[in-house]
């Protein structure tokens, strides 16, 4: 929830603070002040506020004297501005009458509340949190979006119920279920938290394999959610001589390699197929979080450490390099080798996270950034099985909390 307090009284900002943070679950955090109406406007304009409490007599500027009904100037802008992104409610909060009596007419809207204030007395403070109760009811996603908030720190997409999502559930999260308004996918949101902070995290698998399921899947969450991070994590096939059972692979870049067209050739007669390999990047900054935390001593040795199941015996390690993204499951030597040819440093290949990627470039604003965290489990090949699943699912998603709460929790991204 997003609060703004406009008020110019530093006592005052106090203890309506302190009533603020009475309420379970609003932290300061939550809470934006302005002290003049240029203030107050200019924040409105930017941000989607759920509750603004507003005092009626203000500086109408940073360096301007109060004046009475000064305060109506913001709320006439709510009303008459497309510039202004509208709160859910709207609380006004005088200690004078002259004010009082000029807001009456004004405060007419049901979801608007003009309150007497008083130094004496805390008779206000029961409206204000009853108003916080009522809005944090209405606070279920899908969230409204102002075009630049985020509600969520992190969204956790994977490709399979059982390994992968059970990997990412099995991490300390403080997990329960939430249930979006006539979506069927199903939701989990948590908290991460670390000596840096603590990140909102909520968590969806995909319906099926493949890159249709997991577009549509991505998308929902991100217009549900409106996480400032999406990251995919889970299984893939490694290349066989560039990467080990359990390693970690990070794409950079991430391409579809069933991208392309099939011609005849004119002087064989063969049908080929030329691949157009469009490509998706990693953001920079969140590369070097990557880098950092890969670094951490004795992190990956932990990572390997805890899974307590069948394991190799050498450590995981990361890789940040091209993953492919394809419709099918591969498992031909043949078939994996026409795919290496796409990249001279493909590392991996899987079906999901092109996807995922696309699917939050051609988000509405804010749009999030995209990383693909996925550990080898299999090389494609003849040899393929599933018993390396479990272990691979564990490092991802292992690797992928450390990450988070070693640097996305402190980054600014």
């Amino acid at each position: 929830m997003k609060i703004l307090v406009v008020d110019d009284e530093q006592e005052k900002r106090r203890l309506i603070a302190e009533a603020l943070l009475s309420v379970p679950g609003i932290a300061d955090d939550n809470i934006e002040y302005a002290t003049d109406v240029i203030t107050a406007k200019r924040a409105i304009k930017k941000t989607r506020f759920e509750l603004i409490i507003l005092d009626i007599n203000l500086p109408p500027r940073p360096e301007s004297r109060i004046a009475v009904g000064a305060g109506l100037d913001v709320l006439r802008f709510i009303k008459e501005s497309t510039q202004a992104k509208a709160p859910a409610y709207l609380f006004g909060l005088t200690a004078h009458d002259d004010a009082a009596a000029i807001a009456a007419t004004e405060f007419s809207s049901p979801l608007w509340k003009l309150v007497r204030f008083s130094y004496g007395d805390s008779e206000w403070r029961a409206p204000l949190q009853e108003a916080i109760a009522y809005l944090q009811k209405l606070a279920k996603p899908p969230f409204v979006s102002d075009g630049s908030s985020f509600h969520t720190d992190l969204g956790i997409f994977v490709a399979l119920e059982d390994e992968e999502l059970s990997s990412i559930l099995g991490l300390d999260g403080d997990w329960s279920e939430v249930q979006v308004a006539h979506d069927h996918a199903r939701y989990y949101i948590g908290r991460f938290a670390g000596s840096k902070g603590a990140l909102s995290i909520v968590a969806t698998a995909a319906p099926r394999m493949g890159m249709p399921a997991a577009a549509v899947a991505a998308s929902k969450l991100i217009y549900s959610f409106r996480p400032r991070i999406v990251a995919i994590a889970g299984i893939c096939a490694g290349v066989r001589g560039k990467t080990e059972i359990g390693d970690i692979l990070v794409a950079d870049p991430c391409f579809d390699w069933g991208a392309g067209k099939w011609i005849k050739n004119s002087q064989s007669g063969f049908i080929q197929f030329r691949p157009a390999a469009y490509q998706w990047r990693l953001d920079e900054a969140l590369r070097v979080g990557v880098r950092t935390v890969a670094e951490m001593p004795g992190l990956l040795a932990r990572i390997h450490g805890n899974f307590q199941g069948a394991k190799p015996d050498s450590l995981p390690k990361v890789i940040i390099d091209a993953m492919a993204s394809g419709a099918s499951v591969l498992q031909t030597s043949a078939t994996m080798e026409d795919v290496r040819e796409q990249h001279k440093n493909l590392v991996g290949i899987e079906m999901e996270s092109y996807a995922v990627f696309t699917a939050a470039e051609y988000s509405p604003e804010p749009r999030p950034k995209c990383i693909a965290i996925k550990s080898v489990c299999d090389f494609g090949d003849e040899e393929k099985t599933d018993t390396a699943h479990a272990y691979a699912a564990h490092t991802s998603a292992a690797f992928l909390y450390e990450f988070a709460i070693n640097y996305l929790s402190d980054d600014g991204i």
